[in-house]
């Protein structure tokens, strides 16, 4: 018979997945320039925000659940050792934020996918920058990234995370400073493109919290505002 945390692993999963095929929606809806793919991202989103309430009472009943099977399952002697697969309280303690997390990227990609669809920005406007397109092909990875690391239940892309995280950063800025002045745009189409550049960011930023969140499950590390996250992970690897 299947558990809550089944029920939870499934649903985490599949909410995880939903999220990496809005950010691919959204990047065909401007690479076509289609309107009607970023209606499709917009009405999609309550499918996210249905999973992440499920989500949010599972996770409770997951967390009493594995409480009461901890000794049943040997974890009440397991000492210092926190692997997922091992500690089902520790993945649904952890889902909580992965849950939160999901939810507030797919929230930045319908935010993304709302500007784009009011069509004030200039034809072709995002495939003629470079810098545009490449930061919608760094979030892309980032996403990507990090829903295959939670469906494999490992932290093996966490390096590779804070890489792209760190040129998608410097990405953002640069476009902010590039058009922050672009005689092309008027007020309102910079607004957009302003509100478009900080949800890409920000979905990044999502992507990097589920993924430091594995670690966390993995290793019992928390790196999270760490001056060098990577070098400490790769250290504990190494011991």
């Amino acid at each position: 018979m299947a558990s809550k945390f089944d029920y939870l692993r499934k649903n985490l999963y599949a909410m995880a997945e939903l999220c990496l095929e809005q950010i691919l929606i959204l990047d065909d809806a401007i690479e076509q320039e289609n309107p009607d793919l970023a209606k499709q991202v917009i009405e999609r989103d309550d499918l996210i925000d249905s999973l992440e309430k499920q989500n949010d009472n599972l996770s409770q009943n997951a967390i009493l659940e594995a409480i009461a099977n901890r000794n049943l399952l040997g974890m009440d002697q397991i000492d210092g050792e926190v692997i997922l697969k091992k500690d089902p309280l520790r993945f649904a303690l952890s889902s909580i934020r992965i849950n939160r997390s999901l939810e507030r990227m797919g929230d930045q990609i319908v935010n993304c996918a709302t500007c784009y669809r009011r069509g004030l920005l200039p034809k072709g406007f995002f495939r003629q920058e470079e810098i545009l397109d490449k930061m919608l092909s760094r979030v892309v990875t980032l996403v990507g990234m990090a829903v295959e690391s939670l469906v494999e239940e490992k932290n093996r892309f966490y390096g590779s995370v804070h890489t792209v995280e760190e040129e998608l950063n410097n990405l953002c800025h640069a476009a902010f400073l590039k058009f922050v002045m672009d005689p092309r745009l008027d007020k309102n189409q910079f607004a957009d493109l302003y509100r478009m550049i900080l949800g890409i960011e920000r979905a990044g930023d999502y992507a990097v919290n589920i993924a430091e969140e594995l670690v966390r499950l993995n290793t019992g590390m928390d790196i999270r505002h760490l001056s060098d996250p990577v070098q400490v992970t790769e250290k504990s690897k190494a011991s």
